[in-house]
């Protein structure tokens, strides 16, 4: 049963899941490249930090291009 509700969960927000981690592998490779350069700014310094922020944006951003537009007549 709990399987199910799982299932059923991924399958209905199938886009906004690849979103995140596509955005978390985003900042994971942001991370790599400026994070570990420069290291005194404390959001990019942290591994976790820069994963954290690219899974929420890329959530976001493919929440807004996955959800339908309201129709203009109501």
């Amino acid at each position: 049963m709990k399987w199910m509700k799982l299932l059923l969960f991924i399958q209905l927000n199938h886009e906004v899941l690849a979103g995140m981690i596509l955005g978390a592998i985003a900042g994971y490779f942001y991370w790599t490249r400026f994070g570990m350069m420069w290291g005194t700014y404390p959001l990019s310094s942290e591994c976790w930090v820069n994963c954290t922020y690219g899974c929420l944006f890329g959530g976001f951003i493919a929440n807004l291009i996955s959800e339908p537009w309201p129709d203009a007549n109501g």
